[in-house]
């Protein structure tokens, strides 16, 4: 039952990248750019009429939709910076870390650390082809990298988590 594992940067930002994807609220910025479209667009509505004027609309929009992909690219790569430069600077990076579980809760431990979490504790978890990623309530995540852990023992940690609530997280497409 217990599996064993030495988390890479890779596997840092793999799971770093489930978490922020998790956490997105994209809601925000769709209400800034919408607001400023019309806000830009009644301004015009003023000066411009016709065809000249659904062409500054467009182009309006356009801008802001570049400006919005560029937010949420800035804010991927400073998420996935801000990971890689915490990892690196971990003196526990690269120890093996020995996961072991029961009915009440999973136990993550290394040489000089050990954490237990209650099944409760985690609201949701996330999975790709490469990683299986817990959230839990404080905003934590633990990362759990597909090579070290068998398809039984993935299935009965989920069963675990269904049991105490966790679900499936909803990632936001970027």
């Amino acid at each position: 039952m217990p599996i064993r594992y030495s988390l890479t940067e890779e596997d840092v930002l793999a799971g770093n990248d489930m978490w922020r994807r998790h956490q997105m609220n994209v809601w925000p910025l769709v209400a800034v750019m919408g607001f400023s479209w019309l806000l830009i667009s009644a301004y015009f509505v003023r000066t411009v009429t016709g065809p000249a004027l659904a062409a500054v609309s467009a182009g309006v929009l356009a801008v802001n939709l570049a400006l919005a992909a560029a937010a949420l690219w800035h804010g991927k790569r400073k998420s996935r910076l801000t990971a890689a430069s915490r990892f690196r600077a971990a003196p526990d990076r690269g120890r093996t870390t020995e996961v072991t579980w029961n009915a009440d809760g999973i136990e993550f431990a290394q040489s000089k650390a050990r954490r237990r979490q209650n099944w409760r504790e985690i609201a949701r978890w996330a999975e790709s082809d490469d990683m299986f990623v817990m959230f839990g309530k404080d905003g934590m995540f633990n990362p759990i990298p597909k090579r070290a852990v068998s398809a039984e023992d993935l299935l009965d940690i989920k069963s675990h988590l269904a049991r105490a609530g966790a679900g499936q997280a909803k990632l936001f497409f970027y």
